[in-house]
């Protein structure tokens, strides 16, 4: 037999099964090892949560106070001080007004806007600053030679109180949040933010 005529021979038997079952498996690539997942960087969510709640309460905690240097006097809006101003301008004569301010541990009494309308406004500026909060009351008197008027009574609450005729403004500086709250909070979010994101993004792929 020549060669040629077993070639043809060897090319009719059949191939051994390993070689077989190696050329006909198709060649797919292997699957990565599992990467081990970082569950300890969500610890990072502690801090991020404590510095986000640390902020909000210092910025949010702040009580409606502050330092009162000056008091405004303005006829009350509305139908009442209307016909207060109805009746002022047919009494001749403007009035000497004056308070007596009322904290919690004093009284005392401020100048006098002697002949002064009341426009948009009388102002008083106080001879030393007082917390808001001391503020219980502020009477307003028209003085007279013989015997001073009582015009008006508004207990004060807030910056800004009425009474029956007149309207009582408190100015000064309010007592504002730490300048470091927001931030701190902002901070403390994005952390918690940046680490969940992440933790999710690492389930998925």
């Amino acid at each position: 037999m020549n060669d040629a005529n077993r070639a043809e021979a060897e090319a009719g038997q059949p191939l051994p099964v390993a070689e077989a079952m190696r050329r006909r498996a198709p060649t797919t690539p292997q699957p990565r090892p599992p990467r081990a997942r970082p569950y300890l960087r969500l610890l990072w969510v502690i801090p991020g949560l404590a510095l986000l709640g640390l902020g909000l309460q210092k910025y949010y905690d702040v009580q409606d106070d502050g330092t009162v240097h000056t008091i405004q006097l303005a006829t009350k809006p509305g139908m009442v001080g209307q016909a207060s101003e109805a009746l002022r301008l047919i009494n001749p004569g403007t009035p000497d007004l004056y308070l007596k301010v009322k904290t919690t541990d004093a009284e005392f009494k401020t100048f006098t806007h002697k002949d002064t309308p009341i426009g948009n406004g009388l102002k008083w500026s106080l001879d030393r600053s007082l917390r808001m909060r001391d503020v219980r009351e502020v009477e307003v008197w028209d003085e007279d030679a013989v015997r001073d008027n009582f015009a008006d009574r508004v207990a004060v609450a807030d910056w800004t109180a009425e009474g029956q005729t007149y309207k009582i403004d408190l100015l000064g500086q309010r007592d504002q949040p730490p300048k470091w709250a927001l931030p701190l909070a902002v901070a403390g979010g994005v952390v918690t933010l940046v680490v969940l994101l992440r933790f999710v993004w690492d389930q998925v792929i």
